[in-house]
C-alpha cells in the first residue's frame, strides 16, 4: 500500500507551483501528530458552473483536498479498497479521519484560489479553480502571464 512513512503530496492538475516545495514539507514535518496538512479555505463559490463547464458542487471544506499533505503513518484507512469505495463527499471532507485535531493548516500562500482570493504577488502555488489560461474564456486570468512563461519554458527544454 505504499509508503508508510513520511509525507506524501497531492495537488490538483490545474495549479502552477511558484515556491520551492521544499518549504511545504518542512512545514509538514514540524507537525508530526497531523494526519493531514491542508489550507482550510472558507470558500463557498458563487458560480453554478465552474471549469469545462462542470457544475459547481457546494460544500463544507471546499478546495481543502486539493492541495494536500499526507502523513503517510496516520493514513492507513486510506487503502486502494476503501478509496475506490467511498464518495467524493466522504473523502473531500476528511470523514476518514478519526478526528478534525488530525487536519493541520497550512499557509494560504500555498493554496491561492486564482480568481477568488485577493492577488497575492508572494503566493508560492496558484490553482486556477474556475478556470485556467489554458481556456480560451480564461486567457488573461491573474497569473495568466506567469503560467505562460512556465509552459514555454518547459516547451523550450524539451526541443532542445
Amino acid at each position: 500500500h505504499g509508503q508508510s512513512s513520511g509525507w506524501a503530496l497531492y495537488m490538483d492538475c490545474d495549479v502552477l507551483v511558484r515556491g520551492n516545495l521544499g518549504e511545504l514539507f518542512a512545514i509538514a514535518e514540524a507537525n508530526p501528530d497531523r494526519a493531514v496538512m491542508c489550507v482550510k479555505h472558507r470558500h463557498d463559490p458563487a458560480e453554478v458552473v465552474k471549469m469545462d463547464a462542470q457544475k459547481q458542487v457546494k460544500y463544507p471544506r471546499k478546495n481543502w483536498s486539493s492541495v494536500m499533505l499526507f502523513n503517510n503513518s496516520r493514513c492507513r484507512h486510506l487503502t486502494p479498497e476503501y478509496v475506490n469505495s467511498a464518495n467524493g463527499l466522504e473523502l473531500h471532507q476528511f470523514k476518514w479521519l478519526e478526528s478534525d485535531a488530525l487536519i493541520g493548516e497550512l499557509p494560504g500562500r500555498w493554496n491561492h484560489l486564482v480568481g477568488y482570493d485577493s492577488p497575492d504577488h508572494d503566493a508560492s502555488l496558484v490553482h486556477f479553480t474556475i478556470g485556467g489560461p489554458y481556456f480560451p474564456a480564461y486567457k488573461d486570468c491573474s497569473y495568466a502571464d506567469m503560467w505562460r512563461a512556465e509552459r514555454d519554458a518547459m516547451l523550450f527544454a524539451v526541443h532542445e
